[in-house]
């Protein structure tokens, strides 16, 4: 009489495929994370909450990484923004955003109509770090919070 076949069953080689598909993907997942704050890759952000002594990073680092960036402060309040320095030259910038307000704002940076990068959002009494590389033109700075930019919070800087 003939011996029934045996079939063995392995289930060791089906679980680390799916492992290793899992791996992946979350790799994959890890590597598109990042900033949904619209900024591009020559621009990234840190924030500080007024009650928190963490920082929170988004985006990327400057696509330049050579040189090292000219500090600005932007300060915003009550639908306005001034900048520490009326006078900008082509470079890159860490702006430090300061919110004295009473509102949660954020500043974008515009160049020809395309916003080019964008903070993370700041509550009342905080501050964000934003750094942007700067070619000579005509900028506009601006909260792009809901409203606040038609309300005036936005200034024409000029780098030269």
């Amino acid at each position: 009489m003939p011996v029934p076949a045996i079939r063995i069953h392995r289930p060791l080689p089906r679980l680390a495929a799916g492992a290793a598909v899992l791996a992946f993907g979350l790799a994959g997942l890890t590597a598109c994370g990042g900033g949904s704050s619209g900024s591009n890759s020559a621009a990234s952000s840190t924030s500080e909450s007024a009650t928190s002594s963490s920082a929170a990073t988004s985006g990327s680092s400057s696509a330049s990484g050579s040189a090292e960036a000219e500090a600005l402060t932007a300060t915003e309040k009550d639908f306005s923004i001034s900048l520490s320095e009326d006078k900008l030259k082509a470079g890159s910038y860490t702006i430090t955003v300061v919110n004295n307000g009473s509102a949660t704002h954020d500043l974008a940076v515009e160049e020809n109509g395309t916003t080019k990068a964008t903070s993370d959002t700041v509550a009342p009494g905080g501050k964000t770090t934003l750094t942007v590389d700067l070619d000579a033109g005509q900028y506009t700075f601006y909260c792009s919070i809901d409203g606040h930019r038609a309300m005036g919070m936005e200034k024409t800087v000029t780098v030269s």
